[in-house]
C-alpha cells in the first residue's frame, strides 16, 4: 500500500515537470526593452531664417536618468529635423530642430532591447545606472521631466502606483502662427517599459501616454498631463 502511494506520488511530480517543460519549451521568452513612439502633427509655420524647436519628455527611471542610450536619439532619423539630448531647466528632453522654411510633422519610434544575458552588466553607454539587466527591468520607468504628481508624491513614491496621471512638459519655439490662427498642435507619446518574460514569469510592463493639444500660439515650455500605468507581471501563459 505504501508503495502504490509512493509510486502515484511519483508519477504526479514527473507529470509536473513534464507539463512545465512543455511550457516553458513553447512560451516565448520576450526580451526587456524600452520602446518610444512620437508623433507631432499639425505644426504652424516657422519663423523666417531662425530656429524652430521642439522638445518632449524621455524615457527614464525614477531618479531622472535615461533608460534608453542618448546616442539611440542623435541624428536626422526625422526627414526636416535633426535630434538631440538637451538639458532644460527641468531636466533632459529631447529636442528637435530645424532651420528649414517648411517644419513636416514629426513621427518616429525608438525601440531598444536589453541584453538577453541577466547576470551581464551592459556596457556603460547602454545602462542608466550600475545595474545588472535583471535589476533594470524590475525598475519603474515612466516619463521625464514631471513637473507635478498627486498630492506632492516623490517621484519614486508615484512611480510605484498602479496607475496615475502626472503632469510633464513639452516645447515649442520659433513658429509663427497667424494671428487669427486657432489650429492646434497635436502631442502623442507613446512609451512601453517591457520587463520581458522569461520561464514562464512575466515581469511588469511600465506605459506613459500623452495625448494632448497644444494652442499653435504658444512658445517655450508647456505643462502636459502624462498618463501613467504598471501592467503587472505573472506567470506568462495567463
Amino acid at each position: 500500500m505504501k508503495v502504490d502511494f509512493v509510486f502515484k506520488a511519483f508519477t504526479a511530480i514527473f507529470a509536473m515537470i513534464v507539463i512545465l517543460f512543455l511550457l516553458s519549451a513553447f512560451t516565448e521568452t520576450v526580451l526587456p526593452g524600452n520602446f518610444y513612439r512620437i508623433s507631432i502633427t499639425d505644426l504652424p509655420g516657422p519663423a523666417v531664417n531662425g530656429t524652430t524647436t521642439v522638445m518632449v519628455p524621455l524615457p527614464a527611471n525614477a531618479t531622472g536618468e535615461p533608460v534608453i542610450p542618448e546616442g539611440a536619439f542623435s541624428g536626422d532619423r526625422v526627414v526636416g529635423w535633426q535630434a538631440e539630448i538637451r538639458e532644460t531647466p527641468y531636466g533632459k528632453m529631447l529636442a528637435f530642430t530645424t532651420t528649414g522654411e517648411y517644419a513636416p510633422d514629426i513621427s518616429v519610434s525608438f525601440e531598444v532591447v536589453q541584453t538577453e544575458d541577466e547576470l551581464q552588466r551592459l556596457p556603460l553607454h547602454q545602462r542608466p545606472t550600475n545595474l545588472t539587466a535583471w535589476e533594470m527591468k524590475r525598475e519603474p520607468r515612466l516619463l521625464v521631466p514631471v513637473l507635478a504628481t498627486p498630492d506632492n508624491m516623490s517621484v519614486a513614491e508615484f512611480s510605484r502606483v498602479s496607475s496615475g496621471t502626472y503632469t510633464s512638459v513639452v516645447f515649442l519655439d520659433g513658429f509663427v502662427p497667424s494671428p487669427e490662427d486657432a489650429a492646434v498642435v497635436t502631442f502623442s507619446l507613446d512609451y512601453r517599459g517591457v520587463g520581458g518574460t522569461k520561464r514562464l514569469m512575466r515581469e511588469n510592463t511600465w506605459t506613459t501616454m500623452v495625448n494632448t493639444a497644444v494652442v499653435s500660439t504658444e512658445s517655450g515650455f508647456v505643462p502636459v498631463p502624462a498618463d501613467y500605468r504598471v501592467i503587472a507581471g505573472g506567470i506568462g501563459f495567463l
